[in-house]
């Protein structure tokens, strides 16, 4: 059994659900050719009471949950706002009065409901940075099992460099868990482009396409593994060679080069901490199909649901900022998405 080193802090407890369920406030986005339990919702509410309700239903459904919390950065943060406007308007707060422990249980509390309504094929991806992500990496070992731990993705991005004290902080860290051993994960789907130098190389052709004439890796062969022989080899020593195709791009790894969505940006909703929809598209790609269902209990400005719909998947997302929401609906209606208002949960007040 794997070894698993747990996180600990005062007042620490097991993880746990609301007592009671709440209402929550649901825009679901209705689409004829699916039955309601498979339509898409847009929810307004805090994302641990939204869990709570979805649990009973939607238990062991999602496919992919991505989560991209509040970092711990001890501030409020801001939407942009038309200009003349006399107040910047709260998009949300991650103000914790420097009590890490509060953070790392609301966290905890978090991540586990999301592990419950993961199905065995699922995956989780926690997005952070340096100001807690090594934490948060005990909080799923604790969680999912070290075991069940696949990658250390960094978001690398370029923006302005300024700091002079220490090395410039420009990149994010995604910490990557299945469920279980048995998950789902198409290299296929997100290959990268060859760079030119190593399509310079392959500079012989077939019907097949470019190709390199390689030895094969036959002990005591003379050509052994030698690369780019000349074309009279392989007539001369047919069974020490082979043609080494040139295919449709390299394999995925685990630090991505992906530009932030500046101010000139299209996509740009003017919601702080907007995420490139290259990024998600590249989360969603690799961890599911066509029609499977996605989670993302902090949307924000909706990249993730943005995406899922444009690439056929199934959606749920959250966000307890009532601009997030506001957000996200006109972005995803400016998709096609319609939407219709309902209430779905217990007996108190509509959050």
């Amino acid at each position: 059994m794997a070894l698993t080193i747990c996180l600990d802090w005062p007042n620490k407890r097991p993880a746990k659900l609301p007592p009671q369920l709440p209402t929550i406030e649901i825009w679901q986005s209705f689409n004829t050719a699916l039955p309601d339990d498979r339509a898409n919702r847009l929810i307004y509410g805090d994302n641990l009471q939204v869990m709570a309700v979805l649990l009973p239903s939607l238990a062991g459904k999602f496919d992919l949950i991505y989560v991209d919390p509040p970092f711990f950065t001890g501030r409020d943060w801001h939407i942009r706002t038309p200009a003349g406007s006399a107040k910047a308007e709260r998009a949300y707060e991650d103000v914790w009065d420097n009590d890490l422990g509060a953070y790392l249980q609301w966290l905890l509390d978090r991540l586990a409901a999301a592990r419950d309504l993961l199905c065995d094929t699922g995956c989780i991806y926690l997005h952070l940075n340096w100001q807690a992500a090594h934490y948060a990496k005990l909080l799923l070992d604790e969680l999912f099992g070290i075991e069940n731990f696949q990658n250390e993705i960094i978001w690398c991005y370029r923006e302005a460099i300024n700091s002079k004290k220490r090395w410039n902080r420009k990149h994010d860290t995604i910490l990557f868990y299945s469920k279980t051993n048995s998950f789902k994960f198409n290299p296929s789907a997100v290959l990268q482009p060859y760079s030119d130098s190593t399509v310079s190389k392959f500079r012989q052709k077939d019907e097949k396409g470019p190709y390199r004439l390689m030895g094969r890796g036959i002990v005591e062969s003379p050509l052994r593994s030698k690369r780019d022989l000349a074309p009279e080899m392989e007539t001369l020593f047919p069974e020490l060679t082979y043609r080494h195709y040139l295919g449709e791009g390299t394999l995925p790894v685990d630090y991505w080069l992906i530009d932030i969505e500046n101010q000139a940006s299209s996509r740009r909703t003017g919601y702080p901490t907007q995420k490139p929809e290259e990024l998600l598209e590249r989360i969603l790609l690799a961890s599911t199909d066509e029609g499977d269902l996605v989670g993302d209990f902090c949307c924000g400005s909706g990249t993730t649901l943005a995406v899922a719909h444009k690439l056929g998947r199934r959606w749920i997302g959250c966000d307890v900022g009532e601009k997030a929401i506001e957000v996200s609906q006109e972005r995803l209606a400016g998709l096609g998405a319609e939407f219709r208002a309902e209430g779905m949960g217990g007996e108190t007040d509509k959050t």
